[in-house]
């Protein structure tokens, strides 16, 4: 019994070593390249570029011109606007349009989604901030909001009973609205670390995107227009410091959407649709362009928007190099996203 214990054993030790290889392969054949950054210049209409080459942190434009890194600063006045203000290089104007240090600061924007974000395990209980307080600094609520099959329930945090009340007038305002239960979606910007609040973004059993905000302890719910055909699925609220924006969603086909304040309008955003399993997407932008980058395992690509119409400027992408150990395959387990109907 003894020895068959032993050879269960190292049996097992084996197995969780043949598990560990590919880690360990990585980490011993590991380099020192890292990901390039990579911003849209307006000024130069080009891609810039700063990464590693042989130790040393170069700058250079798409075509692999170098420039030096003052030029590189100078063409990115947005984003190295506090730099160049020390040195009283920061420009009056950009293109024609007047700036100053406090604008372009404001301007900038960066947002990040993963699949995790998207397909990751929620916990279906949410917070809804007062958007019109009167105060500066944001602030947690004293309840929390569940959605149900035929309207929206909030309970208080001490108790954790429900307040019929607030839950009539909010289901009531639903109904007004023309909101149809279920919803499918349910996306926010929770935390009160921000300027101001624009709540969430729901998707209806009809495929209906809403607005639902709360001002001065009252309900706002408001439908948002969508192009005729268009199916939205994942939402992500924005409250980016120049206020241009309510959100971002994904449609069905897996496309990028913004919708635009003040005007609540809805913008294709102009890059293929993404591979929302796997592509990690990150979002950099300012009064002139988005840089939207687009990385998963294969490649990362860079693509370049207009920050008004999200209408395509440029592309840029890279290879990424293959890391794993051949003759061996893992399959990754898909992810499980709770409240999907």
């Amino acid at each position: 019994m003894v020895k068959f214990a032993k050879i269960y054993l190292w049996i097992l030790v084996a197995a969780v070593c043949l598990w560990q290889l590919p880690s360990w392969w990585n980490f011993l054949t590991a380099d020192a390249s890292s990901t390039p950054f990579v911003l849209y210049s307006a000024l130069a209409d080009d891609f810039v570029i700063k990464k590693t080459v042989d130790g040393k942190s170069v700058c250079e434009l798409s075509d692999g011109s170098r420039i030096a890194r003052k030029e590189y600063d100078s063409l990115l006045p947005d984003y190295f606007c506090r730099q160049l203000a020390s040195e009283n290089r920061l420009p009056d104007t950009i293109l024609g349009r007047a700036v100053s240090l406090k604008y372009l600061n404001d301007e900038n924007l960066s947002m990040r989604i993963k699949p995790e974000q998207i397909f990751g395990p929620q916990i279906p209980l949410y917070q809804l901030m007062e958007s019109q307080s009167g105060r500066v600094d944001l602030e947690m609520p004293d309840d929390v909001f569940r959605m149900t099959e035929t309207g929206i329930e909030f309970v208080r945090k001490i108790d954790n009973t429900i307040d019929e009340e607030k839950s009539q007038m909010f289901t009531q305002a639903f109904d007004s609205a023309y909101f149809n239960f279920p919803a499918l979606e349910i996306a926010s910007n929770l935390s009160e670390k921000k300027k101001y609040d624009n709540g969430f973004l729901l998707v209806d059993a009809r495929n209906r995107i809403f607005n639902m905000k709360m001002a001065k302890g009252k309900p706002v719910i408001e439908k948002i227009e969508l192009p005729h055909g268009i199916v939205p699925r994942h939402c992500f609220v924005t409250e980016f410091a120049g206020r241009h924006t309510l959100g971002l969603f994904f449609d069905k086909d897996n496309y990028l959407y913004a919708i635009t304040l003040p005007a609540k309008e809805t913008k294709k955003v102009d890059i293929p649709p993404l591979n929302l399993e796997d592509d990690e997407v990150l979002i950099m932008g300012n009064i002139f362009s988005w840089t939207i980058r687009v990385k998963n395992d294969k490649q990362i690509a860079w693509y370049a928007v207009d920050s008004q119409d999200f209408k395509l400027k440029k592309t840029y992408a890279v290879d990424q190099e293959d890391s794993s150990v051949k003759g061996l395959t893992f399959i990754k387990n898909d992810w499980v996203r709770l409240g999907w109907r």
